[in-house]
């Protein structure tokens, strides 16, 4: 073997030497990077920090009230159409068309000169009639008459005191009052114009307050009482108006199975009109029971769930509902009180994630 031969022998085997010396440190530090470099996340003792942050409610007896829709008509507290009692033609007329009037007021004066030539003829014949008997009481003391004549001298008396009452009466009803305070409607006659008794010359309408008539099934006619106060709107106006029960009909209704119910509401602005229709919510108790927040309600194809708390994961529970509003909705099974039901994160929720509440849903 030549000099050059052994020599690139010996060059191999050193460099082979310090090639195994220079990886032996290599290996040695390789679990101890790796170790460093694993995710905090993936050992058992670090799965709390991995926990899905959620709110959660806490299910608890309550009681349900069931809001019963129902479509109602105003009407007027007070509404009569004047119409005079007798065939006169109008004189005057008192009021303008829209005014508010009170108790009594004069609207419509009738022709009474006939009435009035009749009250001075009565009158004259009383003034007569008082001095004949008189007289006759006098001429009885002193036994001059008989007891017939002066029975029948006050009998006259009498009589001729009920015609005059009579024409009084008569003379009253030329002048046309308002028979409460309200509003007057359009008018429907002119000064001159000859009505009769059935010509009717305005409306009058009381809008302090108005009646609403709704009705209700049959069904919840155990639960409707007198001053039980309700909720309704109107076409065109956005705020929500109240009013309470005032009578309920004795009777329900065979053609319709339904029971009439009539509210008062307050109408001090006047911004509620008679005739228009109301749109009620009328809210009756249907018992104890269990309410949830409806967010945490789940639906899919095979029904409807909720997630829970248990043992610190989420459990997908199935349950059966019952009443619902925008805010609540009753669970008839599935739930018992004490249970925690998850109310947000419910897309990143799945059966056994580890969760950690961070707030009560109210």
């Amino acid at each position: 073997m030549s000099r050059r031969t052994v020599f690139l022998l010996l060059v191999a085997v050193l460099a082979a030497g310090v090639l195994w010396v220079l990886r032996s440190p290599l290996r040695a530090s390789q679990p101890a990077s790796a170790a460093s470099t694993r995710p905090s996340g993936s050992g058992p003792a670090a799965r709390g920090g991995d926990a899905l942050p959620a709110e959660a409610y806490t299910v608890a007896t309550t009681t349900i009230r069931e809001t019963v829709p129902a479509l109602g008509t105003l009407l007027a507290n007070e509404s009569v159409t004047i119409v005079a009692e007798s065939s006169r033609r109008v004189v005057t007329v008192h009021v303008q068309e829209g005014a508010l009037v009170q108790k009594g007021e004069l609207l419509f004066k009738l022709d009474d000169a006939d009435l009035r030539a009749e009250l001075m003829r009565q009158e004259g014949r009383r003034g007569l009639a008082v001095a004949t008997e008189e007289r006759q009481r006098e001429l009885l003391s002193q036994k001059l008459v008989s007891q017939q004549d002066y029975d029948r001298a006050r009998s006259e008396l009498t009589a001729i005191q009920g015609e005059l009452e009579a024409v009084k009466v008569a003379l009253a009803k030329t002048e046309i009052r308002a028979p409460f305070p309200g509003r007057v409607g359009l008018r429907r006659v002119s000064e001159g114009a000859y009505i009769g008794p059935n010509t009717p010359l305005t409306t009058l309408q009381d809008l302090s307050r108005l009646k609403l008539d709704f009705t209700l099934p049959e069904r919840y006619a155990d639960e409707v009482r007198a001053g039980q106060a309700f909720s309704f709107h109107v076409e065109g106006r956005g705020e929500i108006f109240t009013g309470q029960v005032a009578a309920v009909e004795p009777v329900i209704d065979s053609a319709t199975r339904s029971l009439l119910v009539r509210g008062v509401a307050p109408n001090p602005q006047g911004v509620l009109i008679p005739g228009a229709s109301a749109s009620v919510e009328f809210e009756v108790q249907a018992g104890d029971g269990i309410l949830i927040p409806s967010r945490a309600l789940v639906p899919s194809i095979k029904g409807h769930s909720v997630f829970v708390v248990r043992e610190g994961r989420a459990a997908e529970q199935p349950v059966t509902i019952g009443l619902r509003t925008a805010e609540r909705v009753q669970i008839l099974a599935g739930l018992k009180p004490g249970d925690t039901v998850l109310t947000s994160n419910l897309l990143r929720l799945r059966a056994g994630v580890p969760v950690r509440i961070e707030g009560q849903t109210d």
